[in-house]
């Protein structure tokens, strides 16, 4: 069943934003209107009821042994089978390659690859959610307890620079993968409409906690209405993982949120569950529950958010394990697992494999 529905009652008053280089506007709805705040790592009341009063309550229900905790690190099944090879968390849990000869590629041969278009949109949208968030954060620190309305005119001004800012920063790999320049204009356009969504947001937010909490302080107000660390660093090594591994966002309740910005795939929930291992292995503590967020974009390129919430299964820490033990031996063994049976078009390696 898909949890990531939502329903806004939207009013007629707009924002808008000039283009100088484009000339033209960018228009986006005021947050202000908007009945259920739906930033894109933070969660609905609804959609915490379900994981609280839902998947957590089946979590312990159904339980899941100590020996498939991060914490268990340093004994089978969770030990790792090699001391000297190291793994991203993306190299084990994804699965675009199912038989995981884009690791051998990478990591035994050393062939160099070029990102695709999917890896450099994901990247640009990542750096769009990640850099609005800190703005708003080292706003409210720079200026003290303000609305939102101040929040919303000053980051919504900066919108246009800073997607640049991002776009001049990836700029050599949107070349390299060979981005048309109507492409182009439909990311950057989606990156600033992205922006603003997250700027609206986060604006309601903060006048939502200020309604409730008049007097309340700096630090609780940023707390309170942006409760997410984005690209917090990681340290995987307990579990034979790269040591500065990097999740998408942590919430101050006990779950998992990864940013994907293509189709919603099963094997994605390995990397819900990965860094969920890790974190329990650096902090001993029980994470039961990942949440996929999907970010999409309608045909006026406004950004669509859903979310799919799962548990992490002990089946899932199980899968995860069995695919890092696989892919380790394939480096450490340098040994070639072949040619997929189905591969996707825009593979990085296609034309190594296919000749192409």
């Amino acid at each position: 069943m898909h949890y990531g529905f939502v329903i806004f009652i939207i009013m007629t008053f707009v924002s808008f934003i000039w283009d100088h280089h484009r000339k033209f506007f960018y228009i986006f709805p005021l947050s202000a209107c908007v009945l259920v705040i739906r930033m894109v790592y933070f969660l609905s009341s609804e959609e915490k009821r379900y994981i609280f009063r839902g998947l957590l309550s089946r979590s312990r229900s159904l339980g899941v042994s100590g020996d498939w905790r991060g914490w268990s690190w340093d004994h089978p099944p969770l030990l790792s089978p090699y001391d000297d090879v190291f793994l991203t968390l993306s190299e084990v849990a994804s699965k675009y390659c199912v038989t995981g000869r884009d690791v051998y590629l990478k990591r035994v041969e050393r062939i160099k690859y070029v990102p695709n278009k999917r890896m450099v949109r994901g990247s640009v949208l990542h750096a769009v959610v990640e850099e609005v968030i800190t703005f708003a954060k080292k706003f409210l620190y720079s200026n003290g307890v303000v609305s939102g309305s101040v929040i919303s005119s000053e980051l919504s001004a900066i919108a246009l620079d800073e997607v640049r800012k991002i776009f001049s920063r990836f700029s050599q790999l949107i070349s390299s993968a060979q981005y048309t320049e109507k492409e182009k204009e439909t990311l950057f356009s989606r990156s600033v409409n992205l922006w603003l969504y997250e700027v609206n947001q986060i604006s309601a937010a903060v006048d939502a906690v200020l309604a409730r909490h008049p007097h309340v302080s700096l630090d609780s107000l940023v707390n309170l209405a942006i409760p997410i660390v984005v690209e917090q660093r990681l340290d995987g090594r307990f579990l034979g993982l790269s040591g500065d591994l990097s999740a998408d966002a942590l919430s101050f309740a006990p779950v998992i949120l990864d940013l994907k910005t293509g189709k919603f795939r099963d094997f994605q929930r390995l990397t819900t569950t990965g860094y969920a291992l890790v974190l329990e292995a650096l902090y001993e503590v029980p994470i039961d529950v990942g949440v996929l967020v999907n970010v999409n974009f309608n045909e006026k390129n406004y950004p669509i958010i859903t979310r799919r919430p799962h548990l992490i299964s002990e089946s899932l820490r199980m899968e995860f394990i069995e695919e890092r033990d696989r892919k380790m031996e394939i480096v450490a063994e340098g040994s070639d697992p072949g040619i997929s049976s189905s591969c996707p078009l825009d593979c990085p390696f296609y034309s190594i494999c296919h000749g192409d």
